[in-house]
């Protein structure tokens, strides 16, 4: 790895610390090819462009924590709108409202799951307890005038993580799973100033912890793989995208979508010093074009997903993707069609 400026470097890592910065987004820029008992870059890799890759991550932070926190209180609304009208709002401390089934992915018993579900509703009620014990003048309010508070009331004290408990344990014909147990990973990692731009959520035995596929994932044209699931906008960043456009009013959306354009049109892009000239992300693509004269399509973590086209330059406009040789252009579309042309 080269440095243009030490002093400069060593500014930048002392006041972002080596770890956040080094190890946290080295990975795009180490030599896969190396089989060394240690680490070796990229030739021509450069400490400036692993910055640059550092504080594009910090903000999308910064972008994507403000609408997730604008969902979950959305999703909160929803959820203690649609219980509260089915059962009305005090009844959410009744086990007979929650689906005391046994799912085969849920390894307890019976009396398992009752006893997980009454630990939900003590919590609920602890809650209750606390924020009465704050003097919190909405709870005071309907438990001093009415005996119960209302669950639209109680939602705005609950944490994202005990809502989708709440949600895990709904019957199923009043669930809706998007996005359960699946914002509060991406929601802790822009709380808490870790990696989000490769971020993939895993369940506590490692296994992918993936949203619903959706009638969206295929008017996107995403790939699927052998067993007919999208390998995109499952359990990665671009499915809180897919969250966002299925949850988010309309114009929170679009003023989402504006922001995260301009992100990429600022010019904080990755450049490896194995390419020729590269296109902006759209979706979880971009277009590479190497050294070699080859120009590939590759994913968010740069991993190859189309064969090679000669090319002298590419070029990204929304989710078409341009390969221009000589007079020849060939365009790529977020189906990975082909649609050779030429001037």
């Amino acid at each position: 790895m080269t440095i243009a400026d030490a002093a400069c470097a060593k500014r930048t890592i002392d006041l972002e610390n080596y770890y956040n910065l080094i190890n946290g987004y080295k990975q795009p820029f180490l030599d896969s090819t190396y089989s060394g008992s240690d680490e070796r870059y990229i030739s021509g890799t450069k400490f400036e462009e692993i910055h640059s890759l550092y504080l594009f991550d910090r903000e999308l932070r910064n972008l994507f924590i403000r609408y997730i926190l604008e969902l979950e209180n959305n999703v909160k609304s929803v959820l203690a709108h649609d219980f509260s009208a089915k059962y009305g709002h005090e009844n959410y401390l009744k086990i007979a409202h929650f689906d005391i089934s046994v799912k085969r992915w849920e390894k307890m018993t019976a009396s398992q799951k009752i006893g997980a579900i009454s630990a939900l509703i003590s919590g609920l009620q602890h809650e209750i307890a606390r924020q009465l014990s704050k003097n919190n003048p909405m709870i005071s309010h309907y438990m001093l005038e009415y005996g119960y508070v209302p669950l639209w009331v109680l939602v705005n004290a609950l944490s994202l993580g005990t809502i989708g408990i709440f949600y895990s344990y709904l019957k199923q014909k009043d669930q809706n799973d998007i996005g359960r147990h699946f914002l509060t990973i991406y929601r802790n990692a822009c709380a808490h100033d870790e990696r989000l731009y490769n971020l993939k959520s895993l369940r506590n035995n490692m296994k992918p912890n993936s949203i619903r596929t959706l009638s969206l994932h295929g008017k996107l044209g995403i790939p699927v793989n052998s067993s007919n699931n999208p390998i995109y906008g499952k359990n990665d960043l671009f499915a809180i995208i897919i969250i966002f456009k299925t949850m988010l009013p309309k114009k929170s959306f679009d003023t989402f979508f504006m922001a995260l354009k301009k992100l990429d049109e600022q010019g904080n892009r990755v450049d490896s010093p194995e390419w020729a000239d590269c296109s902006g992300f759209y979706q979880g693509y971009a277009l590479v074009l190497e050294k070699d004269g080859m120009a590939y399509l590759v994913d968010r973590d740069f991993n190859k997903v189309t064969e090679g086209y000669p090319a002298d330059s590419v070029s990204q406009a929304g989710g078409m993707f341009c390969v221009a040789k000589g007079d020849e252009q060939t365009f790529l579309y977020m189906g990975l069609q082909e649609t050779p042309e030429s001037n």
